[in-house]
């Protein structure tokens, strides 16, 4: 992924990336429901952290993510998503009995983990829009907490909806998106805010955590 100065729609790689997860998630959700007990607390978790996981996704994309989204990057991240949207529903349905003790866990660390992500780019993407704000570097709300306290919020769904599972092969998926959010993206996202906001940027970065409010 890469972080460049400047806004662009990129309506078309956007809409590629929305239904190629989409296409992940009607036949995940078609996987289960031609399993057998498909109205089951468990199923219907599964459906909705996929449904709502799009939604927020399609939120995302057009209303918080202002530059470019290349083609490429469109098409990888829609079939990826895809395809772990789909790994999710399929593997959440092959186990032996699922216990709601998990579910209603999982069900709880996806919501926080949603409305940590999206309340977070909300507050960002408000205080973007004032004129007054052009050119400096959002340092309040939730990114008070964490300079990446969105991709934290990211990790928090990923795994509450890998709980939701009750399968533990969705955990590697799952791994994998929180090393690549910690080693490659905030490192890139350092770069580039740095190079953007210079001292302001360090200013910031000296007194705020990275990822994991209070912690890290």
């Amino acid at each position: 992924m890469a972080f460049k100065d400047g806004n662009s729609p990129s309506l078309g790689s956007k809409s590629a990336l929305a239904l190629l997860t989409l296409v992940g998630v009607i036949i995940g959700i078609r996987q289960i429901e031609f399993g057998a007990d498909f109205n089951s607390f468990h199923n219907w978790s599964l459906i909705g952290c996929a449904v709502i996981f799009w939604f927020r996704l399609v939120w995302s994309l057009f209303g918080f993510i202002k530059r470019k989204v290349s083609w490429f990057e469109g098409i990888a991240v829609g079939i990826g998503y895809g395809g772990m949207v789909y790994g999710f529903t399929t593997w959440g349905t092959q186990i032996l009995s699922a216990n709601i003790f998990w579910d209603i866990i999982g069900i709880v660390l996806f919501s926080i983990g949603s409305v940590i992500n999206s309340f977070s780019d909300y507050q960002r993407n408000v205080w973007k829009q004032r004129s007054e704000n052009k050119g400096r570097i959002y340092t309040g709300g939730l990114f008070r907490y964490a300079m990446h306290i969105n991709y934290f919020g990211d990790s928090i769904m990923f795994i509450g909806f890998a709980v939701v599972t009750q399968n533990v092969i969705s955990f590697l998926p799952v791994l994998a998106i929180i090393l690549n959010l910690i080693f490659l993206q905030t490192p890139k996202m350092h770069d580039h805010l740095k190079n953007k906001y210079g001292a302001e940027f360090l200013d910031y970065e000296s007194r705020t955590k990275k990822f994991i409010p209070f912690v890290y």
